[in-house]
């Protein structure tokens, strides 16, 4: 069903600006429920997006009865704005009419391990109320307990991006890792969720995130009833403009991760959305211990022109960001350890062979002398803490090394991909374990008492939901 500029009854709308906007099909959500945590095994926050101020519940219990409510906290969502006309959006984000948005947040403590949830969601807007379906939500299991994941990246409203999430759906996942890149322009609200009387373009109507994310068909369950653990990526940048004007890059104040920050505030409750701030965290799944770090950049010129190509987060050696990390994996006691990021590890591609690292101008060019803090600096870190899995994305290919004992894995073929046959290796030498990139795919992994086991599924192509690599990210040493 197209949606570009479809006008509803006057009664229906909400006052946007100069135009007149609504949640699709009248409703007085924009999102269907989702679930964010950091303590997987004993809490959950179920979150979703209103369309104006208002109030919002759940009932939750161990059966599909329910029996106990929980009031929502609501929070503004600031900075997501519609198109400014009918033919689309104006490059200058303020000329386009900010969208009222409002996340509701409600708390569940105190829940068992390893134990199903059943909860609905009832929001109450300027008297007209929804009710939700009843959707469940599994807890995480004490150490030594068995769960199913998923790696997931760059969707960025791709054409085959719907098809590839709902068979990741139908395999009932117990949680998702997700290495960054949701959309392409994160104020542009069309891009979240499906709205009326907004632009869209044609081909990417009905591929936006929440909408790939939230499917149901065909047995499919995605963020309803299973919490997800992101990473930011470039295109998470509010102001994409920071990529595409030399100016612009080199003004921190332009750099800011505020949309995606508030929509994942549970997962990021200090709020510090520009350069500086502390975009990482950790969380325990079982005897699965998973940091999630900041590590990113992108520009459309060449590495070596100035101003070069700068991290939104400091990497290096020293830097609050590689401190925190190292402090993470220091401390934990789980059996099993994994870092998600967004920038590729290693890669096939020219990116590769500028340094991540910050670079030093001289004139119109731009050096790189502090080295690649991704291959100098992080990865020392994993070998020495004995980090079993490092995933990303970014490239859009599926490819993955195993080096010193530690796999890094970019499962992210999932719409298209980024990757020539006569790509260069990465400059370390260091070449693929394994890559596939002729058909659509994604990653299961499965942990129990044998260890972690990794499959690649085939999504696309003749042998469609059959597995094409199986390996062991770590076996158990029981």
């Amino acid at each position: 069903m197209k949606r570009i500029f479809k006008f509803l009854a006057l009664g229906t709308m909400l006052t946007c600006g100069a135009l007149q906007c609504s949640a699709a099909e009248s409703s007085i959500t924009y999102t269907k429920p989702y679930l964010l945590t950091l303590k997987p095994d004993s809490q959950m926050d179920i979150c979703w997006l209103t369309a104006g101020e208002g109030e919002g519940s759940i009932e939750i219990g161990e059966t599909d009865a329910l029996g106990e409510t929980v009031e929502a906290q609501q929070y503004k969502i600031n900075g997501l704005r519609i198109s400014a006309s009918a033919e689309g959006y104006d490059e200058e984000p303020s000329n386009n009419p900010e969208l009222d948005v409002y996340q509701q947040i409600a708390t569940v403590k105190d829940l068992k391990p390893d134990t199903t949830y059943y909860y609905r969601v009832t929001t109450t807007i300027d008297g007209k109320t929804e009710t939700t379906k009843v959707y469940n939500f599994k807890t995480a299991p004490e150490k030594d307990g068995d769960f199913t994941f998923v790696l997931l990246s760059d969707l960025q409203l791709k054409e085959e991006s719907p098809a590839t999430v709902k068979q990741i759906g139908q395999n009932k996942p117990d949680f998702i890792i997700y290495e960054g890149d949701m959309g392409n322009t994160p104020w542009k609200a069309g891009e979240w969720f499906d709205l009326d009387n907004c632009f869209v373009n044609p081909e990417e109507d009905g591929k936006s995130w929440f909408e790939i994310m939230q499917q149901e068909e065909d047995g499919a369950e995605l963020l309803q009833y299973t919490p997800i653990f992101p990473v930011p990526g470039n295109h998470e940048v509010d102001d994409q403009r920071v990529f595409k004007e030399k100016e612009r890059a080199a003004q921190n104040d332009d750099w800011s991760l505020s949309i995606y920050m508030q929509l994942f505030r549970t997962l990021y409750p200090d709020q510090e959305y520009t350069k500086g701030g502390k975009h990482w965290y950790s969380v325990d799944y079982g005897d699965l211990h998973i940091s999630n770090i900041s590590c990113f950049r992108w520009q459309s010129w060449d590495g070596f022109e100035a101003p070069g190509w700068a991290m939104f987060d400091d990497i290096s050696a020293d830097s609050a960001q590689v401190k925190w990390l190292e402090e993470d994996l220091a401390s934990t006691d789980a059996k099993y350890k994994w870092v998600n990021m967004h920038w590729h590890m290693l890669n096939r591609g020219q990116d590769g062979y500028y340094p991540l690292s910050d670079p030093v101008i001289e004139g119109d060019e731009a050096t790189y002398p502090n080295g690649d803090y991704a291959y100098d600096v992080l990865k020392p870190l994993y070998e020495k803490y004995s980090v079993n899995a490092v995933s990303f994305g970014h490239s859009h290919v599926y490819e993955r090394y195993l080096i010193n004992g530690v796999n890094y894995i970019e499962a992210a073929s999932i719409g298209n991909n980024y990757r020539g046959e006569d790509d260069p290796y990465h400059p370390s030498g260091n070449k693929p374990v394994f890559e596939k990139n002729d058909i659509r795919s994604f990653m299961i992994l499965k942990k129990d008492d044998t260890g972690i086991l990794a499959q690649g599924i085939a999504a696309s192509g003749e042998t469609k939901g059959q597995v094409f690599d199986e390996f062991y990210v770590a076996k158990s040493n029981d």
